[in-house]
Order: structure tokens, then sequence, then C-alpha cells
């Protein structure tokens, strides 16, 4: 049987993206409206930044499952 390793972390890393969007809505004041370039910040981090790091943390999670040897599995 082949041990998890970067498959957990990388569900968490999502996770934690996700559960972002959602406290950034929910800060007092909304500060989420505040404006950055004529978009608001919940904007920018539900259409770039989370997305982006998402595509990130899997692509970095695909290499890592190549570069494994037949040998660890």
């Amino acid at each position: 049987m082949r041990p998890v390793t970067n498959r957990s972390a990388g569900v968490l890393l999502l996770s934690i993206l996700l559960a972002g969007f959602l406290v950034l809505g929910a800060l007092p004041n909304q500060v989420a409206s505040i404006r950055v370039g004529g978009l608001s910040l919940l904007w920018w981090y539900g259409g770039v930044i989370a997305p982006v790091t998402g595509v990130l943390a899997a692509f970095r999670g695909r290499a890592g499952a190549r570069t494994r040897s037949p040998a660890d599995e």
C-alpha cells in the first residue's frame, strides 16, 4: 500500500483558500468592498488570487507525483 504524502497537504491548502473567501466576505465594516484597481478585494481574491494559488498548488502536487520512482510505490 502506497503512503499518502502530498495529497492531504493539497486538499488542506485548497480548503483554506475556499474558507478564505468566506472569511473575507464576513469581515466587519465591509472590508471586502475596498477597491484596488477599480475592483473590490473580494473580487481580486475570488477571481485572481485563490484560483492562481490553487492552480500552482495543483501543478506542484502533480510535479511531486511524477518525480517519484516506481520503487516508492
